[in-house]
């Protein structure tokens, strides 16, 4: 039988309220504790409803992580224009991914334990590195606009500036993490958007 848009519907709306409830589950457990079953109850589903979407807790993960990355760059091509100063694109990136970090419990509580869980399973480990290959291909995509339109150096090598960026964006919100008191990052994305577009900008 054809699925029908209405079945489309129910579909996306219980794999939404799954996902919603794994967040909750995750932020609240963390993610090496929190179970299927946590997740089904948390949500009012069956198991056999999760596994219709997902094959596994950590298969549900990536669907959250691959739908907050689509939000977040998708948000950036908005607001970044290929003609703007360096100074302004890397602060739209620097506020977009700080205020990320900040406000979301997806990143700031449950990623580096996930990340840590990837660490020990070679798998996990691979699909995180194309995670942040993507990353690193969306900001070598800005720089190389950003050198058409004569905003960046075009003598720089574009994929060690965007290797460096990541670098520094990953640095600052650790350092943030352990040292709250002297590294703010609702104060840090304009200071170093200043510093990095004098090494960036012709």
């Amino acid at each position: 039988m054809a699925e029908t848009p209405t079945h489309r519907k129910r579909g996306g709306d219980t794999r939404r309220l799954l996902m919603d409830a794994a967040l909750a589950i995750f932020t609240r457990e963390g993610y090496e504790r929190a179970t299927v079953d946590e997740i089904v109850r948390e949500a009012g589903f069956s198991k056999g409803a999760f596994y219709v979407h997902f094959e596994s807790k950590e298969d549900l993960f990536w669907a959250l992580l691959e739908d907050r990355i689509e939000h977040q760059q998708e948000a950036f091509r908005q607001a970044m224009s290929p003609t703007a100063p360096a100074a302004e694109s890397l602060r739209t990136i620097l506020d977009g991914v700080f205020a990320l970090d900040r406000k979301d419990p997806l990143w700031r509580a449950i990623f580096p334990e996930f990340a840590a869980h990837a660490a020990r399973n070679e798998k996990v480990r691979g699909r995180l590195a194309d995670l942040y290959a993507r990353w690193h291909d969306f900001i070598v995509s800005a720089l190389e606009s950003g050198q058409g339109a004569g905003r960046v150096r075009k003598d720089i090598d574009v994929d060690f500036v965007a290797s460096v960026l990541i670098s520094v964006v990953e640095g600052t919100i650790m350092q943030s993490r352990l040292a709250p008191e002297k590294v703010r990052l609702e104060v840090m994305a304009e200071p170093l958007s200043q510093l990095l577009a004098q090494w960036l900008e012709p």
